[in-house]
């Protein structure tokens, strides 16, 4: 099976920060050490950059300290910038919510929260403006004029860090100069890891963890937790970003052990998590009294908590913030700089030409005379024209609105454009559509029974991880006449995918709308989830749409049932019709399209213990199923086959008949005669290959009754 990633959806209407809703027990508000630990499983020497980079912040700040320097000595800017990732969702958010989440952290940075006057004491009292001011950019790293706010379109939108080495490629082509910028990058989710209970909301990685200048030197936050004060937990990771531990000390896990996070002014803390004790005593970790407060005292609305309360910051909290920003190991000294200032041009006005982008919320390829939907995710100015083309003969739908349909009538490719203008400029964004072959194979009722010796015209079989086991046609076994396609379950590997691929089908024009099929399946083991998927597609195979997922449990019932030897179907009740028809998305997606293509995947979970699954009679539009008549009639069947030795015929006679039972050779010549005279009503047992007189090989098994000749392959090993 597919390894299914461990996801857990964010809500705007239960996503809260540092738990602020009834929803807090689901939370993970920040996965800061989670992540750093991760990286230093991967580099042995981050690790030692790290500790480096730390003791020289420390450093700075142990002399601020010493000099009784303020903290708020001068007003720090730093340029800022969003990079919103979507899938065209709701994720893709507004940029009024990106600057009212930076107004959110700024009130907390310059102490004008609209809860100050509510802190306890003596916390309140160390509580003062940091100087320090986010504004966003307004100059990209190439000097073009920016909002600060970047829109897009990227699937890393779900933000998935579980696979090795994976910060390699999540930040890669996201993030602007670190030194120069500090860089959120917003998604869609943060995918939890294995094991991981809770939503997580954000994290990023302390000075020193990655190298100067490093990608991966930026905050990552879910959209949904940016709003209102919420926004504070952003505010939390800049925090991490500046070198703040959790006032619990170096770890995602609060309310566990006393840990300290090395400033002087906030206590030793267990930490809260989702609550907010309307006392501060009771802190077992605080055992003695200090200068900044008493023993048993707990800053439980610190910013850097996870309480539901988060408030400020601390004396001590600032000092070692402006040693960080003091500190050139990771270039945080730069940002602050005039000339910094002046080249990211935090005073502009942000007033930009608009950048263009757009996608088609229907895919990028579509059968010829379809038609796909665009949709304008443009961004960066106020947008004051439109104007959409499309090459190869395509028709524009309204080429000066945001949103538009285009038909493509030609088969090929298509360049599709949009440009967007204002009064400061234009820009352009162009992409390609693949138009292919719409015309429908299959018009009439049919049932494909695969009895040629090659692919049916039109079909197609995907080896995707280009082993020996795939989709393959055979005559050991078969529901209509005398052949079938089965994959040998045997000799697959874990999560192999193969597919067999139907020709383009007009599914609209035909009144009956019915989909079947005969499987025939049995289960190795119960501990094996083997299925069989079926998908379709109605864009001549751009993109495709999950019908059925038939698992194990299902396919192996009124078939085959569970058995460790090689399943071959030997009766007409080995085999289950299949009603596709009856699965909802067969009726919602493909009843109305005259452009469908079916596809039949097998997923194998377990590698070389498989057990074999065939496929036959795929019937569409109430073509009755074509089974041998005669076969049905007779109840003629054969087993078992292969053999190695003797070989049964089985049949039944419902009158006194004539019946002529020979066997042949693959060119017709008659080897052996078993039967041949008239016999009375009732079933019949034949034995062949009595005492394995007949040589490795493949045979012909001709059952004549009354002239009427029904014929089975029969092989032998």
């Amino acid at each position: 099976m597919k390894k299914q990633l461990q996801k857990i959806v964010l809500s705007l209407a239960v996503l809260s920060t540092l738990g602020l809703t009834a929803q807090e027990n689901r939370l993970m508000p920040c996965d800061t050490y989670n992540a750093m630990e991760a990286h230093f499983k991967e580099d042995a020497l981050a690790k030692i950059r790290f500790d480096k980079v730390q003791a020289e912040i420390n450093a700075l700040r142990d002399n601020l300290q010493s000099n009784k320097a303020k903290t708020a000595i001068n007003t720090y800017t730093i340029p800022v910038v969003f990079h919103v990732l979507h899938v065209g969702g709701p994720e893709n958010i507004p940029d009024s919510q990106c600057i009212t989440a930076l107004a959110e952290i700024n009130k907390m940075y310059a102490r004008a929260g609209s809860d100050t006057a509510s802190i306890a004491a003596p916390f309140k009292a160390i509580y003062h403006d940091t100087g320090i001011r986010f504004v966003l950019a307004h100059k990209d790293p190439n000097g073009n004029c920016t909002t600060g706010i970047e829109h897009i379109y990227d699937t890393r939108t779900d933000w998935d860090r579980n696979p090795t080495n994976s910060a390699s490629y999540l930040f890669n082509g996201l993030t602007w100069n670190p030194t120069k910028y500090l860089n959120v990058i917003v998604v869609k989710q943060i995918v939890a890891a294995p094991g991981q209970v809770g939503v997580v909301e954000g994290y990023t990685y302390l000075p020193g963890t990655w190298g100067l200048g490093a990608n991966q030197d930026a905050v990552v936050f879910a959209y949904g937790a940016m709003t209102g004060t919420n926004a504070r937990s952003i505010a939390h990771e800049f925090g991490h970003w500046f070198s703040l531990a959790h006032t619990f000390g170096n770890t995602n896990n609060p309310g566990i052990s006393c840990g300290d996070d090395g400033i002087s002014d906030t206590p030793p803390t267990k930490g809260y998590f989702s609550t907010c004790p309307t006392s501060l005593s009771g802190n077992s970790c605080a055992t003695s009294n200090t200068t900044w407060y008493s023993a048993g005292m707990a800053n439980v609305e610190n910013i850097m908590d996870y309480s539901s309360c988060p408030k400020n910051f601390t004396d001590g909290q600032t000092t070692n913030i402006i040693a960080t920003l003091n500190s050139s190991a990771v270039g945080r000294n730069n940002l602050w700089s005039t000339s910094n200032l002046i080249a990211t041009d935090v005073a502009g006005t942000g007033i930009c030409a608009p950048t263009a982008n757009f996608i088609s919320t229907t895919g990028y390829t579509v059968c010829s005379g379809g038609s796909l939907n665009m949709k304008d995710f443009s961004y960066n100015g106020t947008i004051t024209s439109y104007n959409w083309s499309a090459g190869s003969g395509a028709t524009v739908a309204s080429p000066n609105t945001p949103n538009t349909s285009i038909i493509f009538n030609t088969i090929g490719t298509s360049n599709v454009s949009l440009t967007v203008s204002n009064s400061q400029g234009t820009s352009t964004k162009v992409r390609q559509v693949l138009v292919r072959d719409g015309s429908p194979a299959i018009t009439l009722p049919m049932t494909e029974s695969f009895e040629n010796d090659t692919i049916p015209t039109g079909w197609n079989v995907i080896n995707q991880n280009a082993n020996s086991a795939k989709w393959k046609q055979t005559d050991l076994a078969a529901y209509d006449g005398f052949q079938s396609f089965y994959i040998d379950g045997a000799t697959t590997f874990a999560n192999q995918i193969d597919i067999l691929e139907t020709p383009i089908i007009d599914v609209l024009n035909n009144a009956d709308k019915s989909f079947t099929l005969a499987v025939s399946y049995a289960q190795a083991s119960t501990s094996y989830t083997d299925q069989l998927i079926i998908d379709g597609s109605n864009d001549c195979g751009g993109t495709w749409k999950n019908i059925a997922n038939i698992p194990a449990t299902q396919l192996r019932q009124n078939s085959g049932g569970i058995t460790t030897m090689p399943w071959y179907p030997q009766f007409p009740s080995d085999w289950r019709i299949w009603n596709i028809g009856n699965y909802p998305a067969w009726t919602s997606d493909f009843i109305t399209s005259p452009n469908v293509k079916l596809r039949f995947s097998f997923l194998e979970s377990a590698p070389g213990h498989g057990n074999n699954i065939f496929i036959d009679a795929i019937n569409l539009f109430g073509q009755p199923v074509g089974i041998n008549e005669l076969t049905k009639k007779y109840a003629f069947s054969m087993y078992p086959n292969p053999t190695q030795n003797e070989a049964n015929i089985r049949f039944t006679l419902s009158d006194e008949a004539s019946v002529k039972l020979v066997i042949c050779d693959v060119l017709g010549k008659e080897i052996e005669t078993l039967i041949q005279s008239n016999l009375k009503p009732g079933e019949q047992n034949i034995t062949l290959n009595k005492n394995a007189h007949l040589a490795k090989g493949i045979y012909i098994v001709n059952l004549n009754v009354n002239g009427a000749t029904m014929t089975k392959k029969l092989v032998i090993n």
